[in-house]
């Protein structure tokens, strides 16, 4: 090839200079008229409105009750669903916002479909979420706004959104409610069966081994044998004193063999068949029978507790059910907007700058390669200069 085809930077800046005022007239021409199609174009408004999302004040004995409910609920204090890890309320909000339900309501509403001229509510949908604007802050924060080219009717449909997602909330949440309650009362109602039962088999056993408080007549029943115990042992040590001393036979000896017989029949009758005086109970039966005692007692107890909590929970799920307030908290309302959204004549003027410099400037790069090779190699010239010369094929 012939070194004076080679395209060069110098070649570049000489064509470049010869051409400056086509790349600096025709960039600012095309800004101008991108400013002014600007200009001719309808405007658009778009409303906002800002939503806080839900907070929690601190973990209380209440909020671990409510906790405990909104896990069999499904909804949590505000109202909201047990979501799937890193997705915050607002996402949720977010995402019903651009749902069917919500967008066929607003449709019907402001009679949309007719105002875009669409077929069915298909394409009625998708002019509605291309007007719709969704974002969510990283505080948490959700703004919906919706484009509209009057700015009174931008604000209304903007507050529309906001009033059906909220009413939709509500719904949700006093459905929901209204369902834990009733699986709250039917649990309820088993759970105070279950404790009857336990409390009447409490009773039976009570009756059945004249058992009123166990470990108190447990401790009478030992004292007293105990008691029987020293006073034998004190009839032994007389009576052994009195053999010693060769004493085998006298009034005195025989009374206290007659004592000491007595005693080992109090204290066989105590251990084999109880006493009347403490309901009869034989000693030896006293350690199972407070281990059975313990094991009914025990029952009677989780019983009574898991009672108290569905209740409680019965009675919060009853508030639930009739709280009909709304679930979000606005920052602020949409307003008809005084300012234009769109169009942005000054990044249409600076985009058509930027986009008629880029191709100006290949253009001008392009057209003197093209004249170097007119000059230089003109076959390869007429063969570049032929493809967009050839006439298409019938």
């Amino acid at each position: 090839m012939n070194e004076n085809t080679e395209y060069t930077i110098f070649d570049a800046i000489d064509i470049i200079g010869k051409k400056l005022a086509l790349l600096i007239i025709l960039p600012i021409f095309a800004g101008i008229l991108a400013v002014a199609i600007g200009f001719a174009m309808p405007k658009w408004y778009r409303a906002e409105t800002q939503i806080l999302p839900p907070y929690s004040s601190g973990e209380s004995a209440a909020n671990l009750l409510g906790g405990v409910m909104g896990g069999i609920m499904g909804l949590g204090g505000e109202g909201s669903f047990t979501l799937p890890f890193m997705t915050s309320p607002t996402d949720l909000w977010a995402a019903m916002v651009k749902s069917n339900g919500i967008a066929d309501s607003i449709i019907a509403k402001f009679d949309l479909k007719t105002k875009y001229h669409a077929k069915n509510m298909y394409f009625a949908r998708k002019r509605y979420i291309s007007n719709l604007y969704v974002d969510i802050a990283q505080e948490g924060i959700l703004t919906i706004g919706y484009q509209d080219k009057s700015p009174v009717l931008s604000a209304d449909i903007t507050n529309e959104i906001v009033s059906v997602l909220d009413r939709t909330l509500r719904e949700v949440h006093v459905t929901t409610a209204k369902r834990t309650r009733e699986f709250l009362q039917n649990r309820l109602a088993e759970c105070e069966k279950e404790l009857k039962v336990l409390e009447d088999s409490l009773i039976r056993f009570q009756n059945e081994n004249k058992a009123i408080s166990l470990a108190d007549q447990a401790k009478v029943a030992v004292e007293n044998v105990a008691q029987l115990y020293a006073q034998l042992s004190l009839l032994d040590v007389q009576i052994g004193a009195m053999q010693n001393n060769g004493i085998d036979y006298s009034p005195e000896l025989m009374q206290y063999k007659s004592q000491a017989s007595e005693l080992r029949r109090k204290i066989s009758s105590l251990e084999n068949k109880g006493d009347t005086l403490i309901l009869g109970i034989p000693l030896n039966r006293y350690p199972d029978l407070i281990i059975q005692y313990a094991r009914i007692y025990r029952d009677v107890k989780i019983q009574e507790v898991l009672y108290e909590m569905l209740r409680q929970q019965y009675e919060q799920a009853k508030i639930e059910e009739q709280r009909n307030t709304s679930t979000l908290h606005i920052i602020s309302s949409a307003r008809p907007p005084e300012k234009k959204y769109r169009p942005k004549k000054a990044l249409m003027g600076a985009g058509a700058i930027v986009g008629m410099f880029i191709f100006t400037f290949l253009w001008i790069l392009f057209e003197g390669y093209l004249q170097k090779l007119k000059k230089y190699a003109p076959e390869k010239y007429n063969k570049i200069s032929a493809l967009w010369r050839r006439k298409p094929r019938v």
